[in-house]
């Protein structure tokens, strides 16, 4: 095998830049169209209205509403008892 000429050395060299560039500009136009997808004003509700979160949060809030009318409706949970008041402002501020 002989020498490698200069020129030979640099169109390789070219060769394979413009490969990379090829596989770059494949690999940018796939995360544009995946951001795209994220970015899209139906993706973003869905994101910030998760229905599970959100299902969950409406329950904790309506059984922490339904306690406290409870806990207030009832007599039966005495002033008296430090257990009871103890058991009735965690029951308030459960939310």
């Amino acid at each position: 095998m002989g020498k490698i000429s200069e020129m030979k050395l640099l169109l390789i060299k070219r060769d394979l830049l413009i490969e990379k560039q090829k596989t770059d500009l494949e690999a940018l136009k796939f995360q544009f169209v995946e951001t795209r997808k994220i970015m899209s004003p139906a993706n973003i509700i869905k994101s910030t209205f998760n229905i599970k979160d959100f299902k969950s949060k409406l329950i904790n809030i309506a059984l922490g509403t339904a306690t406290n009318y409870l806990i207030d409706k009832f007599p039966s949970i005495s002033n008296e008892n430090l257990i009871q008041k103890i058991v009735k402002q965690l029951f308030r501020y459960n939310k």
